[in-house]
């Protein structure tokens, strides 16, 4: 995220498509890359799915989650995409949990500008000159935005202390437990 505070953008000769969502929402959002970047626009992708959407055209790199099954190559495919230096990234959130460590994996380690794509294939791009569009959507991602945000508001203020009552109550039990078992004669 070398792009996070700048309202500049880089060169975008080349653009990363994260498809971390719906197959039909990578599908609209080619044309309109290309319709805003220009048709000699260079898409590369990564993606969790076993082939390419249509649109993508034959000579862009295709690089699959599903290749790297173990930690060691997931960490070298996240090193690879590092070293391809792609001056933009476009990443799929359309509220699916689709590869979401990836996602927060690729927004720490590239160096790339980010576009952030919604679930009508509109985007904007991840910086402070968008932060009341970024706001927004986070508070409807995160249910702060619907009628329910009040209730949702308060779970996560109880949250430490019914989590504190639940650890103190296990660790009474533990205790008494321990105690009676330490007694000569007792039998749990």
């Amino acid at each position: 995220m070398k792009w996070l505070l700048t309202k500049r953008t880089p060169p975008i000769t080349r653009v990363l498509l994260i498809e971390s969502g719906p197959r039909e929402l990578c599908q609209r959002l080619i044309p309109r890359l290309r319709a805003a970047f220009g048709d000699d626009l260079a898409i590369d992708l990564l993606t969790c799915l076993p082939d390419n959407p249509p649109g993508l055209r034959e000579d862009a790199a295709v690089r699959r989650t599903l290749d790297a099954a173990g930690a060691a190559e997931r960490w070298a495919l996240l090193r690879a995409l590092r070293r391809e230096r792609h001056p933009v990234a476009a990443m799929l959130c359309a509220g699916d949990a689709i590869m979401r460590p990836w996602r927060f994996a690729l927004l720490a380690m590239l160096r790339a500008k980010f576009l952030i794509v919604n679930e009508n294939a509109d985007f904007f791009w991840l910086d402070r000159g968008n932060f009341g569009a970024i706001l927004q959507f986070l508070l409807k991602r995160t249910g702060l935005r619907d009628p329910f945000a009040a209730r949702t508001l308060v779970r996560l203020a109880a949250f430490p202390f019914t989590l504190a009552y639940l650890l103190a109550f296990a660790a009474r039990v533990h205790v008494v437990r321990a105690l009676r078992l330490a007694r000569p004669g007792q039998a749990d």
